[in-house]
């Protein structure tokens, strides 16, 4: 990979670290000034719609800080292995240096969002959520355009010399999945306590907290954000119980199809679960790329089967 863009790469890391660095110093720097309960969540009116114990403001560094050891695992594989996919050297090296840019727009768009929310908790003042929507719109635009140039990287450098083997891809594929599953638990844990958004009924043993679900505009039962992680396994395991009796059947494009499927609802519902816990809206535009992603792997399965054909 050409130098200069592993010490842009670098630069770029490093700037995102030191934001979140930043941000976590200064609100050590206004413990003392705050209340033992400070407002964690603000509504699109710019009001505290959560109170909780100001041990939660370390939150923002928390879960930013398990995404920045993400990355910097995902970078460390990029530079050192092979993608193993069926492309020649030259696109290989293209490959992985849009990869690793990507990357870096992704990271900086969680750690920007991480930071304001650290810094919004710190001055307990509402969060510039109309400029963070204008950064978040250009960076989305920006991973957009990296993916599309990645799939126009496989298309024009594709070559039939190099194929990453069939089972490790399977395996891959059911890996990612299954640990997206697992990351919406850890999620789920560590909201839990902090949802419940009636404080009134607290005394009450058979209540179980309430949380503003964005979408209908009103706070509910807080056992209803376990549905996209519950939906989530029972997919994965329909998808795992075809794809085994497939396998066992030789039909490659149904395993294959399966692969592609457990990878898109896993990315899918780990985000809706992120934007629920967070009560945030489930947007249509996320809704319509999921079924996007379905309809292209459903056409390249029915593509793959008239290849078999003929």
């Amino acid at each position: 990979m050409n130098k200069t863009v592993q010490w842009i790469h670098r630069i770029w890391f490093w700037a995102d670290v030191l934001l979140i660095l930043a941000s976590l110093v200064y609100y050590l720097i206004r413990w003392g000034s705050l209340p033992e309960e400070v407002g964690m969540h603000f509504s699109a009116d710019g009001n505290f719609d959560v109170v909780a114990s100001k041990f939660y403001g370390f939150y923002p560094h928390i879960i930013s800080g398990l995404i920045i050891g993400g990355i910097a695992v995902a970078d460390h594989l990029i530079l050192t292995k092979q993608t193993g996919m069926r492309i020649d050297e030259a696109g290989e090296r293209l490959f992985k240096t849009e990869l690793l840019l990507t990357l870096d727009v992704f990271l900086t768009q969680w750690c920007v969002f991480f930071a304001q929310w650290s810094w919004s908790v710190s001055m307990q003042v509402p969060m510039d959520r109309k400029g963070f929507g204008v950064f978040d719109i250009v960076n989305t635009s920006l991973l957009l355009i990296g993916v599309f140039c990645m799939n126009l990287t496989c298309i024009r450098h594709r070559t039939e010399k190099k194929r990453m083997d069939t089972n490790v891809r399977h395996r891959l594929c059911r890996l990612v999945a299954w640990l997206l599953a697992a990351g919406n638990i850890g999620i789920l844990a560590e909201v839990w306590e902090r949802l419940p958004g009636d404080e009134a009924l607290y005394g009450n043993p058979d209540y179980m907290g309430l949380a503003y679900f964005a979408n209908v505009g009103a706070y509910l039962d807080k056992r209803w954000i376990l549905a996209p992680e519950i939906v989530l396994i029972v997919m994965l395991l329909i998808l795992e119980i075809i794809g085994v009796r497939a396998g066992k059947a030789q039909k490659s494009a149904l395993v294959s199809l399966t692969d592609k499927l457990k990878v898109i609802c896993g990315l899918m519902f780990f985000w809706w679960e992120i934007m629920i816990c967070s009560e945030e809206k489930i947007g249509v535009i996320s809704v319509c790329f999921f079924l996007g992603a379905c309809a292209v792997a459903f056409v390249l399965y029915v593509l793959a089967l008239k290849r078999q054909k003929t």
